[in-house]
């Protein structure tokens, strides 16, 4: 709603700049009969827009709701006082016309300021203080984590892995993360081992060292057509890679070793990564390495395309036709359907999209989705409900209670089939939603915790 309120406000501050348009609409209002009409339609309007803001609970911390009741009662008391005093009405747009655009500059210029007001911000109510690690009535935390951005589910369904999130541009500078586990039935953290063994899952000129970070982002773990567990990580620290580890159980206690890693070419800045299960794998390259924090704004602003979804199959990078759109993020592959879910971050949207025919064949309207998840017949995707300018005073390194919502959509249809919203709890800025045994476990980009929902299924 806060676009459509956008261009509203941009449409009619150009409508407004066109006087022979305007002349002609503001005369068939005035003929016999019709100002009345237009007075009556104005407060039945106004009437509706109050009625479907006053309907959300907290509509006053909302842009949109809170634009449509300002909205709605200017439309009904417009109305009213067109009924009463139509004589005044007449002769105040006589007066606006033969001062036209002393009025139409200042009014359109007003109207733009509003409209890029409200696509800046969405939550205008005030944020939780959740600096201490403690849960509430609606979410379980589990504290000790760094930025838990993505989770996969081991596969003797015992553990979370997690990828610790390090930091991307244009946020921040890149730094170095780590990863973790978190054993569910006793939710104690573990952080697993690694070992460097031979280059065989990679690019032979990609190299590394026991002592080198590791900057995770997206990660996606498959079991092989060999039977072997693979986990891969887009990282961005200390330099841009994918890093390939095979995840090993020793004597119940899952480890890593390092099997390989692809550069990444300088034209590329990837987000998540799905494997296929002989070892090749998709990609989302987001936007650019260079990007400045003003750049993302306008291109989050606009909608403007700025990456799209790549294939890397014998070394080589190829993109995938069909896939651009502004900040392709979080990805899930079905391989046997031969589909991927995309999230597109900017884009405000997910997209089923068919490898086979190459083209989506589903798409669904969601608010700043990150990471996609699929279980069973559904597909998990959760949402910031807020614009570039509400995360303001999310500082780095702090966990932020800004708004969120959960979606559980139909895998098929990408129909909404349930949908779990909170505001001022004690989770904030969600990339994944992972649902096991009846619990909803949630990672954060920015945060020190794991939140778990409980009893949602």
């Amino acid at each position: 709603m806060n676009y459509f309120y956008f261009f509203f406000c941009i449409a009619l501050a150009g409508l407004i700049l066109c006087k022979p348009i305007t002349k002609y609409l503001f005369s068939k209002i005035l003929q016999k009969g019709n100002l009345r009409v237009i007075a009556s339609l104005s407060m039945i309007v106004g009437l509706l827009l109050i009625g479907i803001s006053l309907n959300y609970e907290l509509w006053f911390e909302r842009v949109w709701t809170l634009t449509t009741f300002i909205l709605g009662c200017i439309l009904f008391l417009r109305g009213i006082f067109a009924l009463i005093f139509p004589n005044i009405v007449k002769k105040l747009i006589g007066k606006y016309f033969r001062n036209y655009y002393k009025f139409s500059i200042p009014t359109s210029v007003f109207l733009i300021l509003i409209g890029i007001l409200i696509v800046l911000n969405d939550y205008i109510g005030p944020k939780k203080d959740i600096s201490e690690c403690i849960s509430d009535k609606d979410i379980f935390v589990i504290c000790g984590f760094k930025n838990p951005e993505d989770i996969v589910i081991t596969p003797d369904g015992k553990f979370l892995f997690i990828s610790e999130f390090g930091g991307v541009k244009p946020y921040e500078h890149e730094k170095s993360g780590y990863f973790s586990l978190l054993e569910i039935k006793s939710s104690k953290k573990l952080v697993p081992n690694i070992k460097i063994a031979e280059n065989t899952w990679g690019d032979k000129f990609c190299t590394r060292s026991e002592s080198q970070q590791y900057g995770p982002h997206g990660i996606d773990l498959v079991t092989r057509n060999d039977q072997q567990y693979q986990i891969g990580v887009i990282s961005h620290y200390p330099k841009e890679t994918i890093e390939m580890f095979e995840l090993i159980n020793e004597n119940n206690e899952w480890g890593m070793i390092w099997r390989g890693c692809i550069n990444v070419p300088e034209k590329y800045y990837f987000n998540d990564i799905s494997l296929k299960k002989d070892g090749t794998f998709y990609a989302s390259y987001m936007y650019g390495r260079d990007i400045t924090l003003s750049r993302w704004l306008i291109a989050a602003l606009l909608k403007k395309n700025t990456g799209y979804l790549v294939e890397w199959d014998r070394n080589i990078f190829k993109k995938i036709q069909n896939t651009d759109g502004s900040g392709p993020n979080g990805i899930a592959l079905d391989e046997k359907k031969q589909v991927i879910y995309i999230n597109y971050n900017k884009g405000d949207k997910i997209s089923k999209f068919d490898l086979i025919a190459n083209k989506e064949i589903e798409s669904f309207s969601i608010e700043s989705p990150d990471n996609p998840y699929i279980s069973n017949n559904s597909v998990w995707v959760t949402s910031l409900d807020s614009q570039p300018n509400d995360l303001r005073d999310c500082e780095v390194g702090k966990t932020c209670s800004a708004p969120f919502s959960i979606f559980e959509l139909d895998k098929d249809t990408l129909m909404i089939k349930n949908k779990f919203s909170y505001s001022k709890t004690v989770f904030g800025l969600p990339t994944i939603a992972v649902p096991f045994e009846n619990k909803i476990y949630l990672g954060s980009f920015r945060s020190d915790r794991l939140g778990v929902i409980i009893d949602k299924q």
